[in-house]
């Protein structure tokens, strides 16, 4: 495909797809080596393997943008969160004034296709794998990392998918073939429709259920795959697949809610995490310029006021922190990072006092959970109240509602459960339990609701197909409202 975000893929999956460690992904193309021994062996697919994961947490990729950048077009005019950063890309994002030659899109393209390549070549390769058990499991992984990297493509590029139509609306550009040529990095490829897209991706995460292991830590599981994939079912409005797969989950995957919220982000591969991105101190997503703890966090880490941990660069708006009652804990007590005993704090550090920010990415070398036993809840809950059966979303609702319940009263006050719910009900407690964690822009596009005045279905919400792609592949079409 005449497509530069393939060909970078190509010389980085021969040069450098063979190790799990980030810092060796800044190594020059020159140091690759011949395609047809670069994944010869068990041991080289093996950590081709461990290279595909270490993608995932590309600051363009789950490391920032797959889930900052849903939050910033979800916002302007709806209440919710506020870019105060000064980043020129990020406030275009913000203020829905992107362009096609927007850098994240262009890196979001480049890095999904990388990962997408590698994934393909390990697939190609596993021949090489002489031990069964791991020639399949391998397969589970590069076949989870191939599907929700092109679910994340086609929710950002393309228009919603809609239940019921044909979605033939233009996707992303689907290749299962590992390039490791300039010939084929030629090759041209058109956009396939947003159908086309959402089958592959099921498709996948099928196979990634079937092939990985009931349990895997730190890389993905069969239920990791089955979380994926019921939020692709959900993205489509097929309620009742969503709901199968999240059930499925919740009933067998030995996963357990936390004792809170902020639980989930302070401890690594917390008993309630389906799938996280793995970081520490020395190896993360970045400290300066990138990375969801420094553009969420804003606070004093020593008590010392001129010191701010992270930029600032967002903040949460008052009328979205109202949204919490007094005894809920995901909300605030209006006190610094370092004393609250809730989900929001209060900004104490530098120039950027007083405003609400998450606890959620508080540091720098913090795992990202991408998936999560209470967004199965939810997925159930909602699959349920739309099919009628108010009393078992109801029950789900006050699963995840009591487990942030603390009494303000003394003495406390036991949790009251609700008896009934709405739709209306569940979807503001997505938005409740899931701040902040990517899910905004794609929640209000898949159920028709406005973001401020603009319309679920503006094309002023979908990103722009990057213009270095548009000029190196005649068969790819713009987006609307892009040059």
């Amino acid at each position: 495909m005449k497509n530069t975000a393939i060909w970078t893929a190509c010389a980085l999956a021969l040069g450098l797809g063979l190790t799990g460690c980030k810092d060796a992904l800044t190594i020059e193309p020159q140091q690759s080596i011949d395609a047809s021994t670069a994944y010869n062996t068990s041991q080289k697919v093996s950590a081709a393997v461990v290279g595909a994961y270490a993608r995932l947490d590309d600051p363009s990729l789950y490391g920032t943008d797959l889930i900052l950048v849903p939050e910033l077009i979800g916002e302007q005019g709806a209440g919710y969160t506020v870019w105060n950063g000064s980043f020129s890309n990020y406030n275009q994002l913000y203020r829905r004034t992107q362009i096609s030659t927007l850098s994240n899109a262009q890196a979001i393209w480049t890095q999904a296709y990388n990962a997408i390549n590698q994934c393909n070549l390990i697939l190609a390769n596993l021949s090489a794998v002489t031990d069964t058990g791991q020639r399949t499991q391998f397969e589970g992984e590069a076949k989870f990392i191939r599907g929700i990297m092109y679910f994340e493509l086609v929710r950002l590029y393309a228009q919603q998918y809609q239940a019921g139509g044909g979605n033939s609306q233009p996707g992303v550009p689907i290749n299962l073939t590992p390039i490791t040529t300039t010939e084929q990095a030629d090759v041209k490829l058109a956009r396939s429709t947003v159908e086309q897209v959402y089958a592959q991706v099921i498709s996948d995460l099928q196979t990634a259920i079937t092939n990985l292991p009931s349990q895997n830590v730190t890389r993905a599981s069969k239920y990791s795959a089955e979380a994926m994939l019921a939020r692709v079912y959900l993205q489509q409005s097929n309620f009742t697949a969503a709901r199968a797969m999240a059930d499925d989950v919740i009933k067998n995957s030995g996963s357990a809610l936390q004792g809170s919220v902020a639980a989930v982000f302070a401890n690594r591969n917390s008993g309630e995490s389906l799938f996280e991105i793995q970081q520490n101190d020395q190896n993360n997503a970045g400290t300066s310029n990138s990375g969801l703890a420094t553009f969420w966090a804003g606070y004093s880490p020593t008590g010392d006021q001129t010191v701010l941990y992270g930029r600032g660069d967002v903040y949460i708006q008052p009328a979205f922190v109202n949204l919490y009652a007094a005894s809920d804990v995901r909300g605030t007590d209006g006190q610094p990072a370092l004393t609250t005993q809730k989900l929001i704090y209060v900004s104490d550090g530098n120039n950027k006092t007083g405003r609400y920010r998450t606890i959620k990415w508080r540091t720098y070398g913090q795992n990202i959970p991408v998936a999560r036993l209470a967004e199965m809840y939810l997925i159930r809950a909602e699959a349920d109240v739309r099919a009628g059966n108010v009393a078992s979303a109801t029950a789900d609702i006050n699963t995840i509602r009591q487990r942030s319940y603390r009494s303000t009263l003394t003495p406390p006050v036991a949790y009251q459960p609700v008896t009934t719910i709405t739709l209306a009900d569940v979807l503001l407690e997505r938005q409740l339990e899931l701040a902040f964690e990517g899910f905004r822009i794609h929640d209000l596009k898949r159920t028709g609701r406005p973001v401020g005045t603009i319309a679920a279905n503006s094309p002023l919400l979908v990103l722009p197909i990057p213009q270095r792609e548009i000029n190196n592949n005649s068969l790819l079409t713009q987006n609307a409202g892009y040059n």
